[in-house]
């Protein structure tokens, strides 16, 4: 069963990684991973998606996520109706004559040629996992040089406006070693 769960963490060195060393404790495999800036400053918002069999487990991974100090919030949305999307990059090889076979193909999922040369191309695509996945294999017909896959993003949908967390900006003093890494790169 695949959970899918949004953490808000405060914005600061290593804590990625704790909150990957928290699945590894736990046994659990992350099959996805998204971070990236959220709305508010100084704050982090990481989708995860991660498989294992049952309802306690799911509650165990919240629950335990919960407990670590950079986390601000947990949600788990594997039952709230969400947009789930992926991105990809696909850098594809293809003769001359094939240049158009591909830009037909490709149309039919939404994506598009993003930078082309004579020989290679890269395509570029948005949508749910599966479909990413089809377009790859519908592709593999050409030769694929590189793939670059985002994981997946989650949002709530727009009609299920309950389950929306609203997370305040952070203004906290830096720690001296952030503080001191933080300097070193300004």
């Amino acid at each position: 069963m695949k959970q899918t769960i949004i953490v808000f963490v405060q914005d600061e060195p290593g804590v990625l990684n704790r909150i990957s060393r928290h699945f590894y404790r736990l046994n659990y495999n992350i099959e996805s991973i998204t971070a990236g800036r959220s709305e508010a400053m100084g704050v982090t918002r990481i989708t995860i998606v991660c498989n294992h069999s049952d309802q306690y487990n799911q509650s165990l991974i919240k629950t335990q996520l919960e407990e670590l100090n950079t986390v601000l919030n947990v949600q788990d949305i594997t039952s709230v109706p969400s947009i789930v999307r992926e991105y990809a990059l696909i850098k594809v090889q293809t003769q001359k004559e094939e240049k158009d076979k591909l830009s037909e193909l490709i149309k039919n999922y939404s994506a598009k040629i993003i930078d082309s040369g004579e020989l290679i191309s890269i395509i570029e695509t948005t949508g749910e996992m599966e479909e990413v996945e089809s377009l790859i294999k519908s592709i593999k017909q050409f030769k694929i040089l590189e793939i670059m896959r985002s994981g997946n993003m989650a949002m709530v949908r727009v009609d299920q406006d309950e389950h929306r967390i609203e997370i305040e900006e952070i203004d906290k003093k830096k720690g001296w070693a952030t503080q001191q890494i933080s300097d070193a790169l300004s």
